[in-house]
């Protein structure tokens, strides 16, 4: 059955995710960042200087009290216990930050913005130890692949799915949603994907680390 809960914010909700221990974080419009108890309870509220939307959180896996939050072009670690001040700030990205994805190791953070460019934050040193910049549009989406500390995907609003290894600072490989949807018209197709092109605004990878699958603006989900 839903629940509804409600009393944590005034403004509209832009992100959700969820701890190993039941602890589920929000991010609104307005700098806005409440943490609930899997009740419902509100836990914790802070709003960021600056007020910038918070468009993404993401719980570390070996620690559940340690959260990250992109507000801006800012990445903020915070302790849940006392939200009132973060941990650590990093300003990293020159545009606003859309994504956040941490490796299995926890040692590398990658933030994807609206420039198209993806960051890679060393944690340990804390400095940037790689910028990836071949997207033409946002970049909307970025994940690590598991069992592969080194290696993302990554998609964007120029329809493009790319495969990265860090050692490198070019893509493995780059397929174009667009041109895959071209090869496709021949099959029967719903009227959505004949109006609305293969913009690609998510994508998440398997388990096993060599299956991914993208969510495009086409009405599609592409693996």
């Amino acid at each position: 059955m839903a629940v509804k809960w409600t009393g944590g914010h005034s403004s509209p909700i832009l992100c959700l995710n969820a701890s190993q221990e039941g602890l589920v974080a929000s991010g609104a419009e307005g700098g806005d960042l409440v943490v609930w108890g899997e009740d419902g309870t509100l836990l914790g509220h802070t709003c960021f200087q600056g007020a910038e939307d918070v468009t993404n959180v993401l719980f570390s896996p070996s620690c559940p009290t340690k959260l990250y939050a992109s507000h801006g072009e800012t990445i903020s670690i915070l302790d849940v216990r006392s939200l009132k001040e973060p941990l650590d700030d990093f300003h990293v990205n020159e545009e606003e930050i859309n994504c956040l994805s941490l490796n299995e190791t926890e040692n590398l953070l990658a933030s994807a913005d609206d420039s198209g460019t993806i960051k890679i934050l060393d944690l340990e040193n804390k400095k940037i130890s790689r910028s990836l910049k071949r997207h033409s549009n946002i970049c909307s989406s970025v994940a690590f692949r598991p069992q592969r500390p080194q290696s993302l995907v990554s998609c964007g609003l120029d329809m493009q799915v790319m495969l990265w290894n860090l050692r490198k600072a070019r893509p493995l490989w780059i397929t174009n949603l667009q041109e895959d949807e071209t090869e496709e018209m021949e099959s029967p197709q719903s009227p959505g994907q004949l109006l609305n092109p293969a913009l690609a605004h998510s994508v998440s990878v398997a388990s096993c680390g060599n299956v991914f699958s993208c969510g495009a603006e086409d009405v599609g989900s592409k693996q």
